[in-house]
């Protein structure tokens, strides 16, 4: 009779064992990752929307050119959805503020995001962040990216994105 003996057995079982201790929590941490791409591309979209929106002259309808300045935006949803599930929906980013700097998503995200601006002309300047929770610890991941105006009028792209706790 040939076959494998119980030794043998044991070994491939430790081995196999040993493989999935490495390989799962490295695709757990590769699934998480993958998750905050939609954090990273959202913010990057609105900046760019923050700086043409800056950039594109407004004028009243008597002909008077409005000051430049960024504008608010969000928070859309209006919380952080919960671990595990995408919140609001493509209407929750439909709003005027939005539509200002050319933002929408295609559906359900797993971020809240929001613009704070302030100030108009070289003193206008703003802040874009996405806030999420994707392993429900209650510590957030936060992304955000700043902008400003300089003396010359010069939009300041604030050192591109920062990220606190990205993976949580």
């Amino acid at each position: 009779m040939k076959g494998f003996t119980l030794i043998e057995l044991m070994i491939v079982v430790a081995i196999i064992g040993i493989l999935a201790a490495v390989a799962i929590p490295a695709f757990l941490r590769y699934v998480q990752k993958s998750k905050t791409i939609e954090a990273e591309n959202n913010i990057r979209k609105i900046y760019d929307g923050e700086v043409a929106y800056y950039q594109d002259e407004k004028a009243t309808i008597g002909g008077t050119y409005t000051t430049r300045a960024f504008t608010n935006a969000g928070p859309s949803p209006a919380t952080v959805p919960p671990t595990g599930t995408k919140g609001g929906t493509a209407a929750s980013f439909e709003g005027d503020e939005w539509k200002r700097i050319s933002f929408s998503v295609d559906g359900p995200v797993l971020y809240m995001y929001r613009v704070t601006a302030g100030g108009t002309g070289t003193t206008s300047s703003f802040t874009a962040n996405a806030i999420g929770d994707q392993d429900g610890d209650g510590t957030y991941s936060t992304f955000l990216r700043t902008g400003s105006i300089d003396a010359s009028g010069n939009i300041q792209g604030g050192g591109g994105l920062y990220k606190v706790n990205e993976l949580e």
